[in-house]
């Protein structure tokens, strides 16, 4: 049985920044869940060329909700001394998940 809800596609994630340090992740992660940010991560991991010659690390990108979008950087200038470690993005969040 559907109930009216089914039918309804809800897209409003959106890719905010990525990082590739973990110290830097759990850092952005404790302020994100501080300021009670929602939030989710993707792991992107280097193709083979960019491992071996240029010693690509795995990218990290967190996907929030884009209404938290003004809390999120608010939170992002709260760690200014980080911002230099976060590559942002601001994108629009192509997660495809199965329905």
């Amino acid at each position: 049985m559907e109930n009216e809800y089914s039918k309804v596609k809800v897209n409003n994630e959106m890719d905010f920044c990525s990082v590739t340090e973990p110290d830097v992740k759990t850092m952005l992660e404790k302020a994100f869940m501080k300021a009670r940010v929602s939030y989710f991560l993707r792991w992107e991991k280097p193709g083979i060329f960019s491992r071996i010659f240029a010693g690509g690390k795995t990218r990290i990108v967190f996907c929030i909700n884009s209404a938290q979008l003004d809390t999120a950087d608010a939170v992002l200038k709260s760690l200014g001394d980080i911002e230099g470690d976060i590559k942002m993005l601001r994108t629009k969040s192509n997660n495809m998940i199965g329905f």
